[in-house]
């Protein structure tokens, strides 16, 4: 039976390689339901283990106070490098880390390619 949860969650998230890789669609409002169904199916995804997430939120219109409160909290992830293009993902995303506090490594870039570098780079066993 499908979890009514998942049903209209706004964003995706799947397995890329040894990453989770979460996406927006633009335009997009984010409530604290969709981040819950979102990181229970990360869980689902890592099956037990601890992995990189990649984020990709150009053009996020609106993201709740429930739904960063949420991120910041535990999930199956080492470190979560957030890409976006525009002065108001990157305010967002200040914001998040400034304001939430998130419990794993939170870093904002423009380049996919730099996030994608301080993702995989080398870090201890945890």
């Amino acid at each position: 039976m499908k979890d009514q949860a998942d049903d209209n969650v706004t964003g995706t998230i799947e397995l890329s390689g040894a990453l989770l890789h979460l996406k927006w669609v633009p335009g997009a409002v984010v409530t604290e339901r969709d981040a819950k169904a979102l990181m229970k199916k990360a869980r689902e995804l890592s099956a037990g283990r601890t992995l990189p997430l990649l984020v990709e939120m150009t053009g996020l219109a609106w993201i709740d106070q429930g739904a960063l409160k949420a991120f910041a909290g535990p999930w199956p992830v080492t470190r979560a490098a957030v890409v976006g293009t525009s002065p108001v993902d990157q305010t967002l995303a200040g914001f998040y880390t400034g304001r939430h506090k998130p419990v794993h490594p939170t870093r904002f870039f423009i380049s996919m390619e730099e996030a994608m570098a301080w993702l995989t780079e080398d870090t201890p066993e945890q």
